[in-house]
């Protein structure tokens, strides 16, 4: 695309923004109003700056204390998953009202009245306590896979993590928690299908993050091939020197036979061409392998799925998708990829995609859970 049409799409963007923050503001301010009479003056204010508040942080965070910054962050994340909801709900509301007015099904219905304005909180409010909880409370989701090919292991045991999106958000406490729950599985190898970070590298390096990661124990050591958000900050090199300093083998559209039983091959996320030429073909990353010996693709992004199978590929893990993190997210998730979540097998291919441990935006996660993945591989 050209500049202006990157500056016209801008614009939509910005007027769609400005428009769907108008239409739920207006309705939150009736509602406030006949309960308490409040300043419109005040209270437009406060709701644009609750509205901007995380494209002001992520302009000018650089600039701001962390006092400052961290409560417009979480002001912001807060604020996306709420404003979800109030525009689903006000929507489905007015059309109601609407239809309500022409068919009179219900003659004294009001929807400004305080019952009305109580249940909405009520029901804001479980949504953002069930979210919190899946998100910030992660569970085991075990997988049990049999491949053709002959494997030395009797079994493999596999580890997968993705999109743990670590950051300002997803901290060491976290970071402490899941590498206790991997521990405990007692790996044979660990794997991380991307999104380590979640867009800048500073907090992972200031806060020693590569370090804590490092305490994960395998027998055969940690894999890490790149998700979308690795590439944000262009930082590639450092973020792999980081991992490299704790024993993490960074794949980058490569391959590592081990034990002489199987392969893991790590492909650069498909987003990798912002920053550099087209990934590599897989076919042309696995030419030299011996395909009698079982392969393992770590893709962060499912879409490409089929160029696994074409390529006699018997395991691929993958992320990226959140399994739509928020609910009807979930709805768009399933539409654009093949399998958006979970484990699908087609022919003598096998493909495992994770929801994530982390998260994108909102700590929430509404209609998906945060997960390690623990696959158990056998002939």
């Amino acid at each position: 695309m050209n500049t202006f049409e990157n500056i016209c799409i801008l614009i939509l963007i910005f007027i769609t923004f400005i428009s769907l923050n108008y239409y739920m503001g207006k309705r939150i301010f009736l509602r406030i109003s006949n309960i308490y009479k409040i300043n419109s003056k005040i209270f437009w204010t406060l709701f644009w700056l609750i509205a901007f508040s995380y494209i002001i942080y992520s302009l000018l965070n650089k600039y701001f204390p962390k006092a400052l910054s961290s409560p417009l962050m979480y002001i912001g994340i807060y604020y996306m998953a709420i404003s979800i909801y109030l525009l689903i709900i006000f929507a489905i509301t007015d059309i109601f009202l609407i239809l309500n007015r022409k068919l009179n099904f219900f003659p004294k219905l009001k929807s400004n009245n305080l019952i009305f304005s109580i249940l909405l909180v009520v029901v804001i409010l479980a949504l953002i306590s069930v979210g919190n909880f899946n998100a910030n409370n992660s569970y085991v989701k075990d997988y049990n896979i049999k491949i053709n090919k002959q494997i030395k292991e009797k079994e493999l045991n596999i580890v997968l993590v993705s999109d743990i999106h670590l950051g300002d958000i997803i901290g060491n406490y976290r970071l402490k928690n899941m590498v206790s729950k991997i521990n405990s599985l007692n790996p044979d190898i660990v794997l991380i299908a991307g999104d380590l970070i979640d867009s800048s590298l500073k907090p992972f390096s200031e806060n020693n993050m590569a370090s804590e990661l490092g305490k994960i124990k395998s027998k055969y050591g940690i894999f890490f091939a790149l998700g979308n958000h690795d590439i944000f900050d262009n930082k590639v090199e450092e973020l792999s020197s980081l991992l490299k300093n704790e024993r993490i083998t960074v794949l980058r559209d490569d391959y590592k036979l081990i034990n002489d039983s199987f392969y893991i091959v790590g492909r650069d996320d498909i987003s990798i061409s912002r920053i550099k030429d087209k990934r590599k073909n897989l076919k042309d990353i696995i030419k030299t392998i011996d395909n009698n010996k079982p392969v393992i693709v770590i893709d962060h992004n499912p879409s490409s799925m089929n160029e696994s199978e074409d390529t006699n590929i018997d395991l691929q893990v993958s992320g990226h998708t959140h399994k739509g993190q928020i609910a009807p997210f979930n709805l768009i998730t399933k539409n654009i990829f093949e399998i958006d979540y979970g484990y699908k097998k087609k022919n003598n291919f096998n493909i495992v995609v994770s929801s994530g441990y982390g998260t994108w935006g909102p700590p929430i996660r509404i209609g998906s859970r945060s997960e390690i993945v623990n696959i158990k591989l056998h002939n």
